[in-house]
């Protein structure tokens, strides 16, 4: 194998490993938006179409954070600070 297929290959590689890695951190915050939207109506009743819009637009860390304080929130305006 020249040099030329060897950094091919690594870089096919590590192209295959970075799409691979993308695509398992876009399922999670998927899954985050479907969990928090699920947490969010359960609690305060049918949702907002606007409401889960914003949610669906959100970071991973922000969703988990709304996620991790389903039980403090007394309303949806106490989650609105996290949406904008």
């Amino acid at each position: 194998m020249t040099l030329a297929e060897k950094l091919r290959e690594e870089g096919l590689k590590e192209g295959l490993e970075k799409g691979l890695e993308k695509g398992l951190e876009k399922g999670k915050r998927e899954e985050r938006i479907t969990t928090a939207i699920k947490l969010l109506t359960k609690k305060f009743g049918p949702l907002p179409e606007e409401f889960k819009s914003k949610i669906s637009k959100l970071d991973s860390v922000t969703l988990e954070i709304i996620i991790d304080g389903i039980f403090d929130y007394e309303s949806l305006d106490d989650v609105k600070k996290y949406i904008g």
